[in-house]
């Protein structure tokens, strides 16, 4: 799957923008915030619970009801196990760029990498976008979101998110900027034998 790469990472890190320079520059397509779509018709399930699944914890033990957390528990096995099918059709298809939904597990033989960055950098990239909301806002939000995302991908995957064993490399964006990690990884790309 030398030509399949998976990207995902920290919030506010540009892993998005990553993935669409990196699909752009190397002429292949691009899936991100149209995979929701995707798996929403796979699996017959509601496309606002699929864009909502990779950030919310699958199940607490503060749940107080038994048949909510079995309900949510189906939910979310229904909907990762249309995302895994989603995912390796696409890879099958032939080269692409694949963000988040837990594609660096359910495709370990792709190029897998991610994008992190302090804390600053990434709420000073989300504040150019949303320049309405405060630091401490989204300070926490930045927090909760990673949390929520390395909590469900923990749960549905084998593979442990944000641990470097998961992928084959990680770039620090706030360092480098996103020029600087598409030339990285376009290099790393390009030796994959």
């Amino acid at each position: 799957m030398k030509n399949v790469i998976t990207i995902s990472g920290q919030h506010g890190s540009g892993r998005k923008e990553l993935g669409e320079m990196i699909a752009s520059r190397l002429g292949i397509p691009f899936y991100g915030d149209n995979l929701a779509a995707m798996i929403a018709d796979e699996g017959g399930v509601d496309l606002a619970a699929v864009e909502a699944m990779d950030q919310v914890e699958p199940d607490t033990e503060e749940e107080s009801v038994l048949h909510v957390a079995q309900n949510r528990t189906s939910l979310t096995k229904s909907i990762y196990k249309a995302q895994e099918t989603v995912i390796r059709r696409l890879a099958q298809e032939g080269p692409c760029v694949i963000v988040e939904r837990c594609s660096e597990t359910i495709l370990p033989d792709a190029v897998n990498i991610f994008v992190y960055a302090d804390l600053e950098y990434r709420i000073g990239r989300i504040m150019k976008v949303h320049p309405e909301l405060s630091r401490y806002s989204l300070k926490a939000h930045v927090l909760s979101v990673d949390k929520r995302r390395q909590a469900y991908c923990d749960a549905c995957t084998p593979g442990k998110w944000g641990k470097m064993e998961t992928y084959d490399i990680c770039l620090n964006s706030g360092l480098v900027g996103l020029e600087g990690c598409l030339g990285v990884a376009l290099e790393y790309i390009k030796g994959v034998k």
